[in-house]
């Protein structure tokens, strides 16, 4: 079956490749959690959120555009990792050091191609929801889970349009010339297989959710696995995007 040969071939390359894995995304990661303690530090949130009263966030949260600085860096930093990741798998650039080559130019772009894609997918939602809420406005009276019923295919579908998409963003790692009608065309003849692995996407998500609900009661068994099954669920994607790059724009066998 094509879609889970696709979603195997994912995790087996992550499976495969787990020392360079911790090369590329190893200080990457960690550069980020210290990034986001010294914030919280700064920022007094952690007191604030342990209060347990209802009061103005402090103002040292919010003054001199701290929050935005430290979400664009963390971006930066993130993208840096998965440039340097489809570079790996793709053109076989074998991380040197602990410490992934900074390509600037490459993290850009691909940030400027996520940005696209997102314009993209809000301009091909926008109908569809419209639609579905003028649905559901009229059918919730009668069916009151009718909403239950519609958020599993919106996902699917919306799944299924960022894979549909998502090969804009190794090619801009790869620095090669390719455009939205380029990764449109590339998938044109994927309808099946990017159907179902969007189906298997969205039920990894929802069975990682599961997990994490489950162990609401023990605070810090929740918190790790809240903090491991988002890990594991960003490198599967991240290396489904390296996939579907290699297998559909590339013609690389699975």
């Amino acid at each position: 079956m094509k879609p889970w040969a696709l979603f195997s071939h994912s995790v087996g390359m992550l499976v495969r490749n787990f020392g360079d894995l911790l090369k590329v995304f190893l200080v990457p990661v960690l550069l980020i959690v210290v990034i986001f303690s010294a914030f919280l530090e700064l920022s007094g949130l952690p007191d604030f959120l342990q209060s347990g009263t209802v009061s103005v966030l402090p103002e040292s949260a919010t003054q001199n555009g701290l929050p935005l600085l430290v979400v664009f860096v963390t971006l930066f930093i993130g993208i840096w990792s998965v440039v340097a990741w489809h570079r790996f798998v793709l053109l076989e650039e074998i991380p040197e050091s602990w410490v992934p080559r900074v390509q600037g130019d490459r993290i850009m772009a691909y940030f400027g191609r996520s940005i696209q894609i997102v314009l993209v997918l809000i301009c091909m939602m926008i109908p569809l929801l419209l639609i579905v809420m003028l649905t559901t406005s009229v059918l919730s009276f009668a069916v009151p889970a009718v909403m239950e019923l519609i958020d599993l295919p919106l996902a699917i579908l919306l799944t299924y349009l960022v894979l549909r998409l998502s090969v804009l963003l190794p090619a801009a790692a790869l620095g090669a010339k390719f455009e939205v009608g380029d990764a449109w065309r590339s998938t044109k003849n994927a309808f099946g297989d990017l159907l179902g692995l969007a189906a298997i996407l969205v039920a990894a998500q929802f069975a990682g959710q599961f997990v994490v609900d489950s162990l609401s009661e023990l605070p810090i068994l929740n918190l790790v696995s809240a903090l491991v099954v988002s890990a594991a669920l960003a490198l599967v994607n991240i290396s489904i995007l390296t996939t579907l790059y290699g297998h559909y724009v590339e013609g690389r066998p699975i």
